[in-house]
Parts: C-alpha cells; sequence; structure tokens
C-alpha cells in the first residue's frame, strides 16, 4: 500500500517506531530504502516485525519535520556504513573475535561471529559484520598501517590476500 507522506505521521516511544495512519497507530519493526542503489531519497518501506510491508512512502522528504527526522535516524542506523581507520585490538573467542576499532565516526566495539564475516569481495575492500548485522568498512587492507594487518591477517578472505599480487606493488 502507497501510503501519502502527507496523511502519515510517524512516532517514536519506548516500545519503538510507530505510524499512525487514518487514526490508527501501527508498530514499525524496520525501515527500507525501496531502490538504494538507484533512488534512495524516493520510496521508504515501513515494514512489522514479520517483515510483512505496512506501506511504501513516496517522497518522504513530504513528511513533517519531526516524522523526517525519526526516519532519517532510523535509515543512518541500517544504511550507514563507518569507516575503519585504525584497529586497536582484536580478540579471538573460538570462531568468533571481539573487535576495539578507531572509524569514522568514532570508537567502536564489536562482536564477529567467525571469519565469514569479512566479505573481501570487492578486494582489497573489506566489508566486516558485525553479529547484530551493522557493517564497516576497511577501503583497502594493504594501505593500513602493519600492526592494523596483523591484528586480522588470520580472518582475511582469500580474495583480499591474493588482491596484493594484483597491484603491483610491494607493501610493508
Amino acid at each position: 500500500m502507497n501510503l501519502d507522506a502527507q496523511q502519515i505521521k510517524i512516532l517514536k516511544d519506548e516500545q519503538g517506531m510507530k505510524v499512525r495512519l487514518n487514526g490508527e497507530t501501527l508498530p514499525v519493526d524496520k525501515v527500507a530504502l525501496a531502490f538504494p542503489q538507484s533512488d534512495p531519497d524516493r520510496y521508504v518501506g515501513l515494514l512489522d516485525a514479520d517483515g510483512h510491508e505496512i506501506g511504501l512512502i513516496e517522497n518522504p522528504d513530504k513528511l513533517d519535520k519531526e516524522s523526517q527526522d525519526l526516519l532519517d535516524r532510523a535509515l543512518r542506523e541500517i544504511y550507514f556504513v563507518p569507516t575503519i581507520l585504525e584497529i586497536r585490538s582484536v580478540t579471538s573467542r573460538g570462531t568468533s573475535s571481539q573487535w576495539e576499532v578507531v572509524t569514522d565516526d568514532g570508537d567502536r566495539s564489536f562482536k564477529i561471529p567467525d571469519r565469514d564475516a569479512l566479505n573481501g569481495s570487492e578486494a582489497p575492500a573489506l566489508t566486516i559484520t558485525d553479529e547484530s548485522g551493522k557493517r564497516y568498512l576497511i577501503p583497502d587492507y594493504w594501505t593500513m598501517a602493519r600492526e592494523d594487518r596483523e591484528a586480522i591477517r588470520d580472518l582475511l578472505p582469500d580474495k583480499v590476500v591474493r588482491s596484493r599480487a594484483r597491484r603491483g606493488a610491494r607493501i610493508r
């Protein structure tokens, strides 16, 4: 169902986000950009706890200011990917590991379930997904300080290791 941005209100209380439409207030479990790559500002989906669509907001910029702010905050939590600038420590615990890092958005501490949480499909860039689903980016593993590289060397996807040979440069 398409939702008219001028006819709804997004609210937040201690139980979470809600949307008021047609005099009814419904809980919103998640928000999602319908076209995050091609048209990220045009359509935003509101989903219930079962992942079913409550509705699709076309042109969320037409929401009232308070609703826009709440929606923007929720989208930022989901789609903002901090860049890791420094790795302070990585402590292995079985297959999981605890990370302490400095990002472009401040200090962060997170846990990853296993080495599969490191995605090297865009090598030498790495995307790390923590156990809560939050993503972090290392734009180029090979340009990091040696200590930072060594902290995660045993977790690296093979594609990142192989990317060094393709670079043709010697990195120390």
